[in-house]
């Protein structure tokens, strides 16, 4: 019998989502053939089976956040028996299996952590039951050995917004026996409104806000003509009353964070309160290089089969400038080291629908601009249908941040531990330019700043390597060379 576990795919992966299963029980394996989907801090990757067999248990269910190494399924002979053992079946007390019934869910949804650790129950449905505020020991369990998974969370959360209001509080019986919404109440009470007259049309006749509202909107017009315009006459001579309900806003939704969201808070907050960032800022003329991109677009989308785009000269011209002023091309491990890299590789922010990821382009300093763009332009594709290798994440020496296409014109980035520095990259706009000899033009410009780890890299040295960035940009000519 075979252990199937989850796999460690990176020096930064604690945990792994199972995005699905290709297999289920009982289906027969065959050595390399893919047996599910896994998404890792960064990506999500296919993994393939090591062994031949059938799957004979799954331990972790689709949707599931999993520590690496941890036991996820077994495969082996069919008919084998799996030994009931610490990791096919938890060392922890199982929960009560009773229904749940209206009773257990009026009792409260606190969470209780000495109770939580004796509670069967994945992490997904940990972190949700902490965000929805939910007792997890009044919750019954559906997965394997009664473990509670991510959807008997949903189910107890769901019975519990559907129970009646609490009855109303009052100084008499019949007081007591009126259902009524918290948020009613306290609204009847402000508008000084008698509940004992009103007829509730919410559940099971419970009285909503919109019932307190209309009884005191019918009140009002019962008032005589002559008595309203008093009332309106005397309400001139007072200032305005302004009422407001006041109560907390409503979530639009709430989810564990987790996955590629959650590596990029980590790393985000590791690199501000880590990292000493120094932003300097130049304003370069890209006049000559929007006219090169425009005279020789079209050319090379049929010869090299690459639409060539502004980041692309970029992308070149950092490469360029790095592999001359190699300190800027650096970083500060764990170890404390500083390390120099000759090799110059390029990462490239990109946003998918799931967060940032940064695919590299390697050796971006011997390779041609046409060569850049054929790279981007696949890196970026797979980057949005989520298909990037390991390799294709991994190993960038600098990273280059642009948000010009969506007309930001200068933005702050954060640097991407655990390299020395990242490049941002503004709009191109038209302005006025007083040269030298006082001539005033039209110019188009672009604004780039560069941010950097100053444990490494001086301000001095960051300053130069962003003055000649700038005259290499304004001579686009040399990056075709």
């Amino acid at each position: 019998m075979h252990e199937v576990i989850m796999p460690k795919l990176g020096l930064t992966m604690e945990t792994g989502t199972i995005e699905k299963w290709h297999k289920k029980e009982g289906d027969k394996v065959e050595a390399g053939e893919v047996l599910l989907e896994v998404m890792t801090d960064k990506v999500s990757l296919e993994i393939e089976a090591y062994n031949s067999g059938y799957l004979l248990k799954v331990l972790r269910n689709q949707g599931e956040e999993v520590p690496v190494t941890e036991v996820i399924a077994y495969i082996g002979q069919k008919g084998e028996k799996v030994v009931e053992t610490a990791k096919t079946a938890m060392p922890v007390q199982e929960v009560n299996n009773a229904p749940v019934t209206a009773a257990t869910i009026s009792q409260g949804v606190s969470v209780s952590a000495d109770d939580s650790k004796d509670i069967k129950i994945s992490p997904l449905a940990k972190n949700l039951a902490l965000s929805k505020g939910v007792d997890i020991s009044k919750v019954s369990g559906t997965g394997p050995g009664g473990r509670i998974v991510k959807e008997d969370i949903e189910n107890y959360a769901a019975q519990a917004d559907l129970q009646p209001a609490v009855s109303s509080t009052g100084a008499g019986d019949f007081d007591e026996r009126i259902k009524i919404s918290p948020l009613a109440k306290s609204l009847a009470k402000e508008l000084g409104v008698d509940i004992a007259q009103i007829r509730g049309t919410g559940p099971e006749g419970r009285i909503v806000k919109e019932d307190i509202l209309a009884f005191s909107e019918k009140n009002k017009a019962a008032f005589s003509a002559p008595a309203a315009s008093a009332a309106q006459s005397a309400q001139l001579l007072k200032p305005l009353e302004v009422t407001q309900i006041l109560t907390p806003p409503k979530a639009f939704s709430s989810v564990p964070l987790k996955g590629i969201r959650k590596i990029i808070a980590d790393r985000m907050v590791f690199s501000k309160q880590n990292i000493p960032h120094i932003l300097l800022t130049t304003v370069v003329s890209v006049d000559s290089l929007v006219d090169l991109r425009d005279k020789i677009k079209d050319k090379a989308a049929q010869v090299y089969g690459a639409k060539i785009t502004y980041t692309d000269f970029i992308i070149k011209a950092c490469a360029t400038v790095l592999a001359e002023q190699k300190q800027v091309n650096s970083s500060l491990t764990a170890e404390n080291n500083h390390v120099i890299y000759a090799d110059v590789n390029i990462g490239v922010a990109v946003a998918i629908d799931s967060g940032l990821i940064v695919p590299t382009i390697y050796d971006c300093s011997n390779i041609s601009i046409f060569e850049i763009a054929r790279r981007r332009a696949s890196l970026v594709n797979k980057a949005k249908e989520q298909k990037l290798s390991m390799e294709e994440i991994s190993n960038a020496t600098f990273t280059i941040s642009n948000l010009g296409m969506l007309g930001v014109r200068t933005f702050t980035a954060i640097i991407n531990p655990p390299q020395g520095a990242i490049l941002m990259v503004g709009e191109i706009y038209k302005d006025t330019v007083v040269d030298e000899n006082d001539n005033i033009s039209v110019q188009r410009l672009m604004q780039i700043s560069i941010g950097v780890d100053h444990r490494i890299i001086d301000g001095a040295v960051a300053a130069k390597y962003l003055q000649r960035l700038k005259a290499v940009m304004e001579s686009p000519e040399l990056l075709l060379i």
